[in-house]
């Protein structure tokens, strides 16, 4: 990927508004102003806790947005900053999301994303884009014929595996072979996903926890079924159904789902397609053992986000496979572990999702 910077000459009929979350630098207000002045805007204005050294309207704080908005919608907007956690901030992404516009996440310091994400840029200011272009029609129909082309043969080399898994289960266990568990999936819609059982029946007794590598409410035969992933094969079921994809965010259950929500305001996006089977996350992160953890598996969900194509998908299922394969000879998962320790250490004192990942910042190019 290449940063690109779309020049154009034509008078744009399409409104702009910018919401500073955080007071910019003056790279930044002057990288803006030219983007600005060369796209030919009709209507601008920003929103701030006060007035910035800029040449179009201050439209007032930000309190103000939502009814604004509401009045005179943009077609793109820039948020400047990381958004706070609060109920302002909360209320004015579920009306970002709501607007069908493009929205732009631009660090109040150019510096701070810079080598992060080679998505594009806005003057040498790179962004991500919080809720990206959706793919075209075609491709989306092509997605959905290969997610139920690869789903039949998954359910049946479940079946065929059924019979071997259920007297595993049963034999170091009591309680179902299948467990079944409320997750969140697109626009936040809650649906049924199925597991083979991995744990002793009553894990959950105390309420709803995260698992890790050393976790003793996992049976021996659970802890098999997990190094290899066997207990995700019955979602090939929920795939068939159309509650999940083969690539796409790994879904979260409402409780820490909600959790994170509060803690990442715009943590929200992930809901715009689809939970897969498998996601970049997962290849290039593994599983999450602790909210912050899981706080830096979200970056790999918006780079997904940034790049929704069927090269990707293809490139995420290759290195899926390409990773069960290698686990064959050596147990990835205690390096990964060690590198996410060593990585975490870095930036543990930020709650700043933005600042927390900049330290993974090269893990793509891997």
């Amino acid at each position: 990927m290449k940063f690109t910077n779309k020049k154009t000459t034509k008078r744009s009929n399409k409104a702009l508004s910018l919401l500073f979350f955080q007071e910019p630098g003056e790279r930044v207000l002057q990288r803006i102003q030219e983007y600005i002045e060369e796209h030919h805007f009709m209507q601008i204005q920003y929103f701030s806790k006060h007035s910035l050294p800029l040449t179009f309207k201050f439209a007032g704080d930000l309190s103000g947005f939502q009814q604004s908005f509401q009045q005179n919608p943009s077609h793109e907007l820039l948020v400047v900053g990381t958004p706070p956690d609060g109920p302002v901030s909360h209320e004015i992404l579920l009306t970002l999301k709501l607007s069908g516009a493009i929205i732009k996440l631009i660090p109040a310091e150019i510096d701070l994303l810079t080598g992060l994400l080679e998505i594009s840029n806005i003057h040498d200011i790179p962004h991500i884009k919080l809720f990206p272009d959706k793919i075209g029609t075609t491709q989306k129909c092509l997605k959905k014929l290969l997610s139920i082309f690869i789903s039949i043969p998954g359910i049946i080399l479940t079946g065929l595996m059924l019979p071997l898994i259920t007297l595993l289960i049963k034999t170091t266990s009591r309680g179902p072979v299948l467990y079944r568990q409320k997750r969140l999936g697109i626009n936040a819609r809650p649906f049924t996903l199925y597991k083979f059982r991995t744990m002793q029946a009553d894990a959950e007794k105390d309420g709803p926890q995260l698992s890790g590598d050393h976790d003793t409410r996992i049976t021996r035969t659970g802890k098999f079924l997990r190094y290899w992933h066997i207990d995700e094969l019955p979602q090939f079921w929920n795939i068939l159904k159309g509650d999940m994809a083969l690539v796409g965010p790994r879904p979260e259950r409402p409780f820490f789902a909600h959790f994170l929500s509060q803690k990442i305001p715009y943590y929200k996006v992930i809901y715009q397609q689809k939970p897969g089977l498998t996601s970049l996350g997962m290849i290039k992160y593994g599983y999450a053992s602790n909210t912050e953890e899981m706080t830096d598996r979200l970056f790999y969900d918006i780079v997904y986000l940034n790049n929704p194509s069927l090269a990707m998908d293809a490139r995420i299922l290759l290195n899926t496979i390409r990773y069960l394969a290698l686990k064959m000879f050596f147990s990835p998962s205690e390096k990964r572990k060690e590198k996410r320790q060593d990585e975490l250490q870095t930036h543990t004192s930020s709650h700043d999702p933005i600042i927390r990942w900049v330290s993974f910042k090269n893990k793509i190019n891997g």
